[in-house]
């Protein structure tokens, strides 16, 4: 059966388009948790039997800086360069390499889900209307761009309205739910919105709270990002 010649130019001549505006819809939700190409923030991690503050500096290429503000976790640092994550704890002059396992569970998980920069990190597959909790929805599948990212696809969910996040799947290789992200309202700082919190679901019951607050443009050392006495 021959397809008729006009639908199937407009069909083409539409693809570019949807392409493009999957990414403007990336563009825009990664807005809300980087707002600045360099930034600071106060991060909140609530948890069963777990209560953390932390101070996060994040820099233009991704690389990001977690110190310890609460009683337990004051003198503690966590960087984020690339795909790697280090530990840096007091009394010790090396920093400790978090494996890809470790990544997985705990807070170590919430963090890389809070850092995911979706343009950055995947490719948009898919772009379809769909309705979530009654709102009208992009549904977004996202195919991880690099191997050493764990959730090798995202399926994500984006109101129209206002083109806020509402609900992201990060999922395996075997297409098993690795955790579920629920996004907060967002709320305005120094004239741009910004992500309030998100909550982390584990497939196993578990559930995090990260509540993001005292935004700030710029004030990020570069200095704070070496590692200190590691082979390189």
């Amino acid at each position: 059966m021959r397809i008729p010649l006009l639908p199937a130019l407009l069909w083409l001549a539409a693809l570019p388009a949807l392409a493009q505006s999957g990414e403007e819809i990336l563009a825009r939700v990664d807005r809300l948790r980087h707002p600045w190409p360099a930034f600071t923030m106060e991060l909140t991690l609530k948890a069963p039997g777990v209560s953390q503050q932390w101070k996060v500096s994040a820099r233009e290429n991704g690389d990001a800086r977690l110190d310890g503000l609460s009683k337990k976790e004051m003198g503690r640092a966590v960087l984020l360069k690339g795909d790697q994550m280090w530990l840096l704890l007091p009394g010790t002059k090396r920093p400790v390499q978090v494996t890809p396992q470790q990544r997985l569970m705990g807070p170590a998980a919430g963090g890389d889900v809070a850092r995911t920069r979706f343009r950055e990190d995947y490719t948009v597959e898919t772009l379809a209307e769909e309705r979530l909790d009654g709102r009208d929805c992009w549904r977004l599948e996202l195919v991880a761009k690099r191997p050493a990212l764990s959730a090798r696809k995202v399926l994500l969910w984006v109101a129209k309205e206002g083109t806020l996040p509402l609900k992201a799947e990060f999922r395996l290789a075997s297409g098993k739910v690795q955790r579920t992200a629920l996004f907060g309202a967002p709320v305005q700082s120094q004239g741009q919105s910004v992500l309030s919190k998100l909550v982390i679901e584990e497939p196993s019951g578990g559930r995090a709270e990260l509540l993001f607050g005292n935004w700030g443009r710029g004030g990020v050392d570069a200095a704070a990002f070496e590692l200190p006495d590691q082979d390189r």
